[in-house]
């Protein structure tokens, strides 16, 4: 095991990721409670229900992920979560006439809050040193790497980790 890891391990996880983790589950659960409901409706439509299966097992690696502390949970988490909340806003503002209250509220409340809050709270540098993000000589906080973020290469530095 890594050094970095080796170090935060004996410590208690961050309040970020904490957050985050609360975060991913929340939408976990919306996403289940959505399918279960279309579900249960007199017409289901069976096709939104994989749909919303589908998400909800996505984001369950994505909670998985962050549970077991990968890397590359960490960057679905961090970027991820902005994209989707910019989309989500964007769709809003869109369709904010033809939407009801409620499903907005769902939207913004169930999906695009709790993973902007991911984002965030994976900005936290608790949050990287805890997903071993920290360059070991330099304590600089890095996500330059390769795809899944196995090595990480110091900005300043230029150590690998």
């Amino acid at each position: 095991m890594s050094r970095a890891r080796t170090c935060s391990m004996e410590r208690p996880t961050p309040w970020s990721v904490r957050v985050a983790t609360a975060a991913v589950a929340l939408v976990v659960l919306v996403l289940v409670t959505g399918a279960v409901l279309v579900l249960r409706a007199p017409e289901p439509r069976l096709a939104q229900v994989g749909q919303l299966g589908l998400y909800a097992a996505l984001f369950a690696a994505l909670l998985a992920g962050i549970l077991t502390r990968r890397r590359i949970a960490w960057l679905w988490g961090r970027f991820l979560g902005f994209f989707l909340f910019a989309v989500a806003l964007v769709g809003v503002v869109a369709n904010a006439s033809r939407m009801r209250a409620s499903e907005v509220a769902a939207l913004a409340l169930g999906f695009a809050g709790p993973m902007l809050a991911v984002s965030l709270a994976f900005g936290r540098r608790s949050a990287q040193a805890w997903f071993g993000l920290l360059c070991p000589s330099c304590g600089t906080p890095s996500s330059r790497g390769d795809l899944l973020l196995r090595k990480v290469r110091c900005p300043r530095c230029g150590e690998r980790f």
